[in-house]
């Protein structure tokens, strides 16, 4: 008789050891989001890559719009945050704040984007385009289920370039974009590395 009421309590404690190990042990997301910017999808040293040429510290700060995470979008915050990544005013005595460079952002459609008149299309097995303002690049097929979002297969990262950083640099599309390409392909290499649909 005593064995039975000792089989309940055993059988409860495993399963609290499991869902905490389960909990606390690393992944790659996890990994990820601590040791990078912007969710995980930029290390610190391509985030800068992407500038005005002024110098400063980069700063990436997260934004979730108002109302974003009340809509039922998800509870994973890759959808509902918007990154921004600026460029701290070293020198600047007169209290301006920082200088925004460039913003991320992730969304999934039913359909995939066009790529905009003088863009330039991504190869090498990503779908995608580099523009002069704003890139997007499509994660791998699959992700959009690991993601959560099987009715929406299209998941893509969105890179837009801040006027600041094009004044700065002179208007010189092409080394924007060639920055913009090293950033937007780290950014969903590393996103689909965190979900585990990386090809």
């Amino acid at each position: 008789m005593r064995r039975k009421y000792l089989v309940l309590p055993a059988v409860l404690i495993l399963a609290v050891a499991v869902v905490t190990t389960v909990n606390l042990w690393p992944t790659e997301l996890k990994k990820q989001r601590q040791q990078n910017l912007c969710l995980g999808m930029l290390t610190e040293r391509t985030a800068g890559l992407l500038q005005d040429g002024k110098g400063g510290t980069v700063v990436a700060d997260e934004f979730v719009p108002d109302g974003a995470e009340s809509a039922g979008e998800s509870a994973d915050p890759v959808f509902s945050t918007i990154c921004f990544v600026n460029r701290e005013n070293a020198e600047d005595k007169s209290g301006n704040g920082p200088r925004l460079q460039y913003t991320l952002d992730v969304s999934s459609s039913d359909v995939p984007s066009e790529a905009p008149k003088g863009a330039t299309t991504i190869e090498n097995g990503r779908t995608g385009w580099v523009g002069q303002r704003q890139s997007e690049v499509q994660l791998p097929d699959g992700c959009a289920s690991k993601m959560r979002r099987p009715d929406e297969p299209y998941v893509t990262v969105t890179l837009k370039v801040s006027p600041v950083a094009i004044a700065g640099r002179d208007w010189d599309y092409a080394s924007l974009m060639k920055d913009s390409r090293t950033v937007i392909l780290e950014a969903v290499e590393n996103l689909a590395q965190q979900y585990g649909c990386a090809t």
